[in-house]
């Protein structure tokens, strides 16, 4: 079974390994820093890709996590007890959020290409496109 799972991850082209903090990009390093710096990381995975890419997975002892692209930018925040702080999220999501759901939190977003996938904290799952606009709610 081992064999089989190494072997499709050769197939696939990733290749992870665990590293520490020190090792993210530089970028990464201080957006945990100024924005995550009271939570305590557990670990990290990076991820090497066939194509040259790194990608990078941030495991906090809450269970929190943040995925990074190989510059350093965040990709993907799961939060487990807290909501993201604003600063992170386009001011657009903010306020729709804000206007149509006034008693929820986001507690996860993601980057899809140029638009962004949110999770609030009743469950809702809003989908923007990059003009900002709504385009999909579960």
């Amino acid at each position: 079974m081992l064999a089989a799972l190494a072997t499709l991850a050769v197939v696939l082209g990733v290749v992870a390994a665990e590293i520490t903090t020190k090792q993210l990009p530089q970028p990464a390093q201080e957006f945990i820093k100024e924005y995550f710096a009271k939570d305590q990381v557990k670990k990290i995975r990076m991820h090497r890709h066939n194509h040259g890419e790194h990608t990078y997975n941030v495991l906090f002892t809450d269970g929190s996590k943040i995925n990074f692209n190989s510059k350093g930018q965040w990709t993907k925040i799961k939060l487990r007890n807290d909501s993201i702080p604003v600063e992170i999220i386009p001011e657009y999501i903010t306020t729709y959020v804000w206007e149509q759901y006034p008693n929820v939190v986001i507690m996860s977003i993601e980057q899809e290409g140029e638009g962004h996938e949110v999770e609030l904290s009743d469950g809702t799952e809003l989908t923007f496109n990059p003009k900002g606009n709504v385009v999909k709610i579960d």
